[in-house]
């Protein structure tokens, strides 16, 4: 049975919410903490909305976007009483995933289910808190839209982001603190890159902004 809204925000001790936002990811680790971290930062609009993450166990490795797509309706609306404000977000990489067409027409048919996608992966999301993609060269744009392996556990993104900050990055422990004081920027910057009439970036960019700006204030 549902959890009646009522029941669920006397729960959390908290006065009811325009809204319930629940986030399912395709990654097991960083985009839960770093939208963790903004849930508790003074950037979220925690008087209108309530936060829900998803988050697979960790021996789950199901991390395919169709898995992610079955776990948020299956779960999310067993779990919770939606009203029609309400809003289901997928967090997905570009990656080796071919069905991603399909998963866009799935959330559309849904109506409150939305995708933000990045292409090539989360990190170019971060990336754009530090850095805005025009002080890179052409082939430096290219190498990141290609995020290939440099290490065993390293992809070209990776690295880069901890030859840009000061102490490094740890996809485990990627100190989203770091990041969400520049948050606005980081929308400004995927803004840029948007066309504006695809469902999900085919280019270098992330959707995920779009997501952002629902949750600042």
């Amino acid at each position: 049975m549902p959890r009646e809204r009522e029941e669920l925000f006397r729960i959390s001790s908290i006065k009811p919410k325009e809204k319930i936002v629940i986030l399912a990811y395709e990654g097991n680790n960083t985009e839960a903490l770093y939208f963790e971290e903004l849930k508790v930062s003074s950037k979220f609009n925690y008087e209108l909305i309530y936060l829900v993450s998803l988050r697979r166990p960790k021996k789950d490795t199901k991390s395919a976007p169709i898995y992610v797509f079955t776990k948020l309706k299956k779960e999310a609306k067993v779990e919770y009483n939606f009203g029609p404000k309400d809003e289901l977000w997928m967090l997905i990489d570009r990656d080796k995933w071919k069905n991603i067409p399909d998963i866009s027409k799935l959330c559309k048919k849904e109506g409150n289910f939305f995708l933000a996608l990045s292409n090539p992966c989360f990190e170019f999301w971060l990336l754009l808190h530090i850095k805005d993609i025009s002080d890179f060269s052409p082939s430096e744009r290219m190498d990141i839209f290609k995020n290939k392996k440099v290490s065993k556990k390293k992809t070209y993104l990776k690295r880069l982001l901890g030859s840009l900050l000061p102490e490094g990055y740890n996809e485990s422990k990627p100190k989203p603190e770091r990041f969400i004081p520049k948050i606005e920027i980081a929308i400004k910057r995927s803004r840029r890159l948007d066309f504006g009439d695809e469902d999900y970036p085919t280019t270098l960019g992330t959707h995920v902004y779009k997501l952002a700006e629902k949750l600042i204030k």
